[in-house]
C-alpha cells in the first residue's frame, strides 16, 4: 500500500508540472559559447512555442564572432527550428531534449565539409542537424533561464554551449 501510494505522487509530480503552460509563447536570449574556437562566443534571439506542458518548439538566430582574434576567423549567422519534449521534471527544474534543422552562413564549412556527418551546402549557406540537451528553470511564472548544450551535424567546429532566459510574455 504504501509503495502504491508513493508512486501515485510520484507519477502526480510528474504530471503537474511541465515546461511551459499550455499554448505559451516565450521570447528569450542567449550568450553563447563555441567548443572548438576559443575566441568564438556570441548572442542570439529565440522563439518559443508550447502547444502542450511537453513539447517546445523553438525558432532561433544565432550571431557568432571572433573576439581578439586575427581576421582569420569572420563571424557567421545561424538559423535553427526544432522541437524539444521533456525528459525529466523536477519541478520548478526540467531537463528537455530535441532536435532539429540548423542551417548557416559560414565560409569555414568549405574547408572541413568532408568531416561533417549529416550536411550539405547551397550557394554561401550550410545545411544540418541539430540534437539540443537543456536545463530549464523556472525562476517565477514567466521567467526561466537555462543552459543548453548543441550538437551539430556541420561538425565539431559548430558545437555550442548556450546560456540563456525566456519569457512569457502573456503570464499571469
Amino acid at each position: 500500500m504504501k509503495r502504491a501510494f508513493f508512486i501515485i505522487l510520484i507519477s502526480i509530480g510528474f504530471v503537474a508540472n511541465a515546461q511551459y503552460e499550455p499554448s505559451a509563447i516565450n521570447y528569450g536570449l542567449v550568450a553563447i559559447k563555441s567548443f572548438e574556437s576559443a575566441e568564438e562566443v556570441g548572442l542570439g534571439a529565440r522563439i518559443e512555442y508550447a502547444p502542450n506542458c511537453y513539447t517546445t518548439y523553438m525558432g532561433e538566430y544565432n550571431r557568432l564572432f571572433s573576439v581578439g582574434a586575427s581576421n582569420e576567423v569572420e563571424g557567421y549567422n545561424e538559423l535553427a527550428i526544432g522541437v524539444n519534449l521533456i525528459l525529466f521534471n523536477w519541478y520548478p527544474t526540467t531537463i528537455t531534449a530535441g532536435f532539429g534543422y540548423i542551417g548557416n552562413d559560414s565560409s569555414v564549412f568549405e574547408e572541413i565539409e568532408d568531416d561533417a556527418l549529416i550536411a550539405f551546402r547551397s550557394g554561401d549557406f550550410n545545411h544540418g542537424a541539430q540534437i539540443k540537451l537543456r536545463a530549464l528553470h523556472q525562476i517565477s511564472i514567466p521567467v526561466h533561464i537555462f543552459a543548453e548544450f548543441n550538437i551539430k551535424s556541420l561538425g565539431r567546429r559548430y558545437d555550442t554551449f548556450l546560456i540563456g532566459f525566456s519569457y512569457d510574455f502573456d503570464a499571469r
